[in-house]
């Protein structure tokens, strides 16, 4: 088994892929899986000030951290799509980092 989170969740996901669909041990390893990825996504968004989305991160991970600040986010097949209000319409896709500073929400690059 590898290092990371990640590495690990993605050694259980290969484990299970061997075994047949309706064996419980494909689908604890499976719920295994899933608990590290979720681990490293809450790990990312722990800081209120930002939040670096990537390609392992689970969906609603950033859709919370956005609306823990007022925002709306809805996922789309490049990125998200965040806004709040009739505030302009912020795309971050991954690789952004999210920056809140105390009053509006920007893409690292785009101040």
């Amino acid at each position: 088994m590898s290092g990371t989170l990640l590495d690990l969740a993605q050694d259980y996901e290969s484990e299970a892929a061997g075994l047949w669909p309706w064996q419980r041990a494909r689908r604890a390893l499976r719920t295994t899986a899933q608990l590290f990825r979720r681990m490293v996504c809450n790990r990312a968004a722990v800081d209120p000030n930002r939040m670096t989305i990537t390609w392992t991160m689970l969906i609603d991970i950033p859709q919370r951290w956005c609306r823990q600040h007022g925002y709306g986010a809805v996922p789309g097949p490049d990125g998200y799509v965040i806004q709040r209000g009739d505030e302009p319409v912020i795309i971050a896709k991954p690789g952004d980092t999210l920056l809140w500073d105390g009053e509006r929400l920007a893409v690292e690059g785009d101040l």
